[in-house]
């Protein structure tokens, strides 16, 4: 190899380091994301045409489990309130 292909190649190599790659990338940043969210959806309007869930109200529910309470004898204690924190204690 003559003085003038090795320079050739490190000048090529130097322009090569140059590239503009960077704006291709950004400008696809995300894409793979929001195409696998996208995926991941069955049915994206379900929630509009949801039918009315089929069970108990609310009464009918606490009626239940009152009964069943009675049933095995299970007492049932009235929920503990939260403990308060303070944040910046003086």
């Amino acid at each position: 190899m003559t003085i003038t292909q090795i320079l050739a190649a490190a000048v090529l190599l130097a322009l090569a380091g140059c590239a503009a790659t960077t704006p291709e990338w950004d400008a696809r940043f995300g894409d793979t994301v929001r195409q696998a969210r996208v995926q991941q959806l069955v049915d994206p309007a379900a929630g509009a045409r949801a039918p009315r869930p089929e069970g108990l109200d609310g009464k009918a529910a606490a009626a239940t489990q009152r009964d069943y309470a009675d049933y095995v004898d299970y007492v049932e204690r009235a929920p503990r309130p939260e403990a308060r924190t303070r944040v910046n204690p003086r």
